[in-house]
């Protein structure tokens, strides 16, 4: 790769970032001076859980230790039938696949997983912790752990990003790949430096490259973002007591650090190589027509990248399809791996 190029691409992410820094910190200065005499980061404490996440309906909370680090998972299902895995994004944890663990357990062996650094999994220190190929190998020694060789892995958002990984250095272990809201980490960095729109699309990307204050951002007014992260076009993802399922978890002190620490192992500044996979995966990949983060050339790299891939739309969708229709998306899930004889 050019030099040049790589000083540029470093260049405009760190103007990039400082600018939004800047934002951010005039923001929060103009919230606190409308009301000096509270603190906008003296949030509501929620020390015990939400009974939703303790409901037994959605499966049984267990724990794994995986590639040095214990993770959390709920499962539900019978054990002797096919392994369905689910990972989440950001900013979720299992909770996020509570309407899928409801429809597939009658046919599959059902476990969402807390990746590491979210939820009740273990949060190793320091961003190193968080790059793409560990968590992938965390998923890989998932499989191990749990007596399989073999699975269907369904992802969303940052899930997804780890899945496709896994789908390239492991694709003899999966019966099929289902990826929700997301995209490869390759043709994401590819989109980021080389399309307008999904850089403006991943503005926030650039300011959680710096430190502390995307923490500070979100605490803020008793995670109010994480109130406005779940709308989508006035329709609400969750309702008030899921919301409070999320804001348990990510309420909790140094909460935050982790989730945020897979964007700041994630940017890079190099050109990509965009390899076509022509692996035998089915591989089923859904964006909804409301999505707010993902541009339209990420579906079109896509398509070039991996051979095998079904895209499709769901309609009236956002980002987080997989809460705000369930119904949609088990329908979609299901016809897809009844299709592959699943």
């Amino acid at each position: 790769m050019c030099v040049i190029t790589y000083i540029k691409r470093l260049a405009i992410a760190n103007a990039l970032t400082l600018y939004y820094t800047a934002a951010i910190i005039f923001y929060m200065l103009v919230t606190y001076l409308k009301n000096p005499f509270r603190n906008p980061w003296a949030n509501k404490q929620r020390l015990v859980p939400p009974a939703r996440l303790s409901d037994p309906k959605y499966g049984v909370h267990k724990y794994i230790k995986v590639n040095n680090v214990k993770l959390h998972y709920v499962e539900n299902g019978d054990p002797s039938k096919p392994l369905m895995v689910f990972l989440h994004g950001f900013p979720e944890f299992w909770y996020s696949w509570r309407y899928q663990l409801l429809e597939f357990k009658k046919d599959y062996w059902c476990v969402a997983v807390d990746m590491r650094g979210y939820g009740d999994s273990e949060r190793p220190d320091g961003v190193s912790s968080y790059n793409i190929q560990t968590m992938a190998e965390d998923i890989r020694d998932l499989l191990r752990q749990l007596g399989r060789e073999t699975f269907i892995l369904v992802s969303h958002d940052w899930g997804g990003i780890v899945a496709t990984r896994f789908r390239d250095n492991y694709p003899e272990t999966l019966q099929a790949l289902v990826v929700l809201s997301s995209t490869a980490h390759e043709a994401w960095l590819d989109a980021i430096w080389n399309d307008d729109e999904q850089r403006k699309l991943s503005w926030y990307v650039f300011l959680y490259r710096m430190r502390v204050i995307p923490e500070l951002m979100i605490q803020m007014n008793n995670l109010e973002l994480l109130d406005k992260v779940m709308i989508v076009e006035g329709k609400p993802t969750v309702d008030s007591e899921d919301l409070e399922c999320y804001k348990y978890w990510f309420g909790k002190q140094y909460a935050l650090t982790p989730p945020i620490n897979y964007y700041r192992a994630a940017i890079d500044y190099i050109d990509v190589e965009l390899k076509q996979h022509d692996e035998n995966v089915p591989f089923l990949f859904a964006h909804g027509t409301n999505e707010r983060y993902l541009g339209k050339k990420i579906m079109e790299t896509m398509k070039k990248l991996y051979k095998t891939i079904e895209t499709t739309k769901v309609q009236d969708s956002g980002h987080f399809m997989q809460q705000e229709d369930p119904e949609k998306v088990n329908r979609l899930i299901r016809t897809f791996l009844q299709k592959q004889n699943l």
